[in-house]
């Protein structure tokens, strides 16, 4: 997101009318980055000032790096680092160091497979000896006080999503209702869980899969994409999981409000509007009208996209193909890719 996405939420007069707002103000919503390479995630910026951050990343460069860039911290309600490398027990491990330094991971690349589709940001450069500890440890153990953390959770760890989850499984009962998390389909990394194996794992957790976001695909480019279609090979993906207190859904029992207010701002974030106001009508606004009509009011604005605005997208399409029409499955491909992620419509009416 751009820097203007700080805040954007927050500070929006309607969100400010509502109970969700009064509640993070008093006590800010407490977003884990497992992976924090760079800062905290964009996803939370919209809501900086009343989020407090806890980031961890066992890169001590790029820890020590990040804590003394004061910018990082300026934004969010409170944002600390922890210099930990997250998994399932605590003990040694070595992290491995690859050619692209946002795929270090615990775990070795699958040079086999990574060789296979030419992969050269998985190539292994050296190792850093550390040790790991789990997310139940440190948040039960030394934050025990602080009981927000884990609300909402990201993580991108390069292949061991699985293990740091199953680290965490007293976060996951007690406090976590929204789940970001980096999945895989294939093995990239040698041994790693994949997406099934989460899937069931929150599952069983009482967590329901929402989504993927940001889908990667890849292939050997064997055809060239200018004069041929073909589909490519799913590869990893960041997927939404929600602790969905709904009918038909795996939450066994009702949610606090607080965490109802949590779920509902994280579906805000990752634009599951129809959900969002879902939640809100049937579960924390229910007998408040006058909420639900700022909430109503809420969703339809930050949902909205004119459609003057994609006949303008269209007629620049239109506009580039003409002036390239060799280029034109690249052009109509890309403009697919940026509304891939939003409403099915085969649900409406045939439009001629």
């Amino acid at each position: 997101m751009s820097a203007n996405a700080f805040n954007r939420l927050s500070q929006n007069p309607l969100f400010q009318q509502t109970s969700v707002y009064q509640t993070f103000l008093a006590n800010p919503l407490g977003f884990i980055d497992v992976g924090a390479r760079g800062g905290a995630h964009s996803l939370v910026e919209p809501i900086a000032a009343i989020t407090a951050v806890l980031g961890f990343e066992p890169d001590l460069p790029e820890y020590e790096r990040m804590l003394n860039d004061a910018s990082l911290a300026a934004s969010w309600a409170k944002f600390t680092l922890e210099p930990l490398a997250l998994a399932d027990c605590e003990g040694d491990a070595q992290l491995h160091l690859l050619s692209a330094a946002t795929n270090h991971s615990l775990r070795r690349p699958n040079g086999g497979f990574t060789s296979r589709y030419n992969m050269v940001k998985w190539q292994e450069v050296g190792t850093w000896d550390l040790k790991t500890t789990r997310l139940d440890d440190v948040l039960f153990g030394k934050r025990q006080t602080e009981t927000y953390w884990g609300e909402m959770i990201k993580l991108d760890t390069q292949g061991t999503e699985f293990e740091i989850l199953q680290g965490s499984l007293q976060t996951l009962s007690e406090r976590t209702v929204a789940i970001v998390t980096e999945v895989a389909f294939c093995e990239l990394y040698q041994g790693q869980k994949l997406f099934s194996e989460i899937e069931m794992l929150l599952r069983e957790k009482q967590f329901s899969f929402y989504g993927f976001h940001t889908t990667h695909t890849r292939s050997l480019k064997q055809l060239d994409k200018t004069k041929q279609v073909g589909i490519e090979r799913a590869m990893y993906a960041d997927a939404v999981f929600f602790k969905d207190p709904l009918p038909g859904s795996f939450c066994g029992a009702a949610l606090p409000t607080r965490s109802l207010h949590v779920l509902f701002t994280a579906a805000l974030l990752l634009e599951y509007y129809d959900f969002a106001l879902e939640l809100a009508t049937k579960t924390f606004a229910t007998n408040q009208p006058e909420e639900i009509a700022v909430i109503k009011q809420l969703i339809y604005d930050l949902a909205h996209y004119a459609p003057d605005q994609t006949v303008t997208e269209v007629i620049k399409l239109m506009e580039a193909i003409n002036k390239n029409p060799a280029h034109a499955n690249l052009y109509a491909g890309k403009f697919v890719d940026r509304k891939r992620l939003y409403f099915d419509y085969d649900d409406v009416l045939k439009v001629e």
